[in-house]
């Protein structure tokens, strides 16, 4: 072998060191105080306190606490908010799963707002169904519309919770279906960790 050939390879083998180091998003760090004593760690690294080994990582789930519940969901989730006059709107939007409430000072009727949904995905698209459901202590009552766009199956479930603030508050979960029609993994992981944490706070 050639020593220009030798250098492309070396070369070319420091390059792909490189990119591959470059590829690596930067750690999270984390800032702890013991006893007034500040330390900082990455993402899952350790430190010794006293002689005790102390692992700091972040949470896989973050803490909803808005309008009238409190609940974890996992990390990935996007979270969104948006106001208007009368009306407040926080969605969490996973792959295949998205959470939506729906909080209104005017009283809006459950019927009126799934008949407002149906028509924005279609009447000839939807079917809609009566659902109930239990997370945590909370008993929801509602609806439930199955959706069917160009093969694209979706379940959009309704629930008005029962709140004594004078207001409308409505929460809703859609959910991407599997090709043989049945409930997304996401959806499964989302309600098992809502089920253990939600609370109603009014």
């Amino acid at each position: 072998m050639n020593k220009s050939m030798l250098t492309i390879i070396c070369i070319l083998a420091f390059s792909l060191c490189i990119t591959a180091q470059d590829s690596k998003a930067p750690s999270i760090k984390i800032d702890i105080e013991v006893n007034g004593e500040k330390y900082q760690v990455k993402d899952g690294g350790t430190i010794k306190v006293d002689g005790k080994t102390i692992t700091a990582k972040t949470s896989d789930y973050l803490t909803f606490n808005f309008g009238a519940l409190v609940f974890d969901y996992p990390k990935h989730y996007a979270y969104e908010f948006e106001k208007d006059i009368g009306y407040r709107n926080w969605t969490l939007d996973g792959n295949d799963f998205i959470f939506m409430y729906f909080e209104y000072e005017d009283d809006i009727s459950l019927n009126l707002f799934i008949q407002a949904m149906v028509e924005r995905f279609g009447r000839e698209s939807c079917k809609v169904t009566d659902k109930s459901t239990t997370l945590g202590k909370l008993k929801l009552v509602g609806q439930r519309i199955d959706i069917n766009l160009i093969g694209t199956k979706l379940s959009y479930d309704i629930y008005e919770l029962n709140t004594n603030d004078g207001k409308t508050h409505f929460i809703s979960f859609q959910d991407s279906k599997n090709e043989d029609g049945t409930d997304s993994q996401e959806s499964k992981d989302m309600f098992k960790i809502m089920d253990k944490t939600i609370k109603s706070k009014l």
